[in-house]
């Protein structure tokens, strides 16, 4: 990672590198993937899980080495700026599963942003299938992660409106930014990006899984959504984990 690279990170809040992973480890993750899902939709889990996070840590060591990998925390403690760091959010799955269950009529995630731009995070994608213009695409508003939430909002609601579709002031948001970049996630290709910069997806109008593997980096103090479902799905063996690793998992503080 050189420094353009850095600096179009920081300037954009994205950036798309070639997949470290191999095509076999590919190849293995997607058919475990396959064979773990059936039993992650019929788990009983806690409901205070994030599921895609459930069917990510059901993946097991297989995923868990993935988030490990020594270039990716090179990557990671480099653009977060800090040496110490931790992984405290993750998830495995196809998102546009669920993505209508509100009621809305089309298989599209609104404009959001997870986090703002206090919170310091680096979140690395991979596609396990291809994500093109018809299997909603994510759509991202360049530099927005630096930007007030509320001004980034209106401006959303403002375009929205625009379409003279609504007879009152709309909640959620999905009409086209001038400044959006639509993001084609190919499995050859990982997004190492900002979840705080603002997106949404496209419409999925195609057949078949829009599935995808993510994990986020986070330093010292920052998020931990994660970290009791990761207690919970390896409680047999965490403890014994190193020092090292316990701490990069965020189960530990020193």
């Amino acid at each position: 990672m050189n420094s353009v690279q850095i600096n179009h990170f920081h300037r954009m809040g994205f950036l798309l590198v070639p997949n470290p992973m191999s095509r076999q480890e590919m190849v293995e993750i997607e058919a475990l993937q396959r064979q773990v899902e059936p039993e992650w939709e019929g788990a009983d889990l806690p409901g205070r899980f994030n599921a895609g996070a459930c069917q990510f840590l059901m993946m097991g060591e297989l995923l868990l080495r993935q988030a490990e990998r020594p270039q990716l925390l090179e990557w990671a403690r480099t653009l977060l700026e800090c040496e110490d760091i931790h992984i405290g959010a993750c998830g495995l799955g196809d998102a546009s599963k669920i993505v209508a269950s509100d009621g809305r009529p089309q298989r599209q995630v609104h404009w959001h942003a997870d986090g703002g731009p206090e919170i310091a995070q680096v979140a690395v994608r991979t596609a396990l299938d291809m994500h093109g213009s018809d299997n909603g695409p994510l759509r991202i508003l360049p530099g927005s992660m630096e930007r007030p939430s509320e001004d980034v909002k209106e401006e959303l609601r403002q375009i929205e409106l625009a379409s003279g579709q609504y007879d009152q002031c709309p909640d959620l948001f999905f009409a086209r930014h001038p400044s959006e970049i639509e993001v084609c996630l190919d499995p050859r290709w990982t997004l190492v990006w900002n979840p705080g910069t603002w997106h949404a997806t496209g419409i999925k109008v195609s057949e078949g899984p829009r599935r995808a593997m993510s994990w986020n980096y986070f330093p010292v103090g920052g998020r931990r959504r994660d970290c009791e479902a990761v207690k919970h799905f390896f409680a047999e063996s965490w403890r014994a984990w190193s020092v090292e690793r316990q701490r990069l998992w965020g189960l530990i503080d020193d």
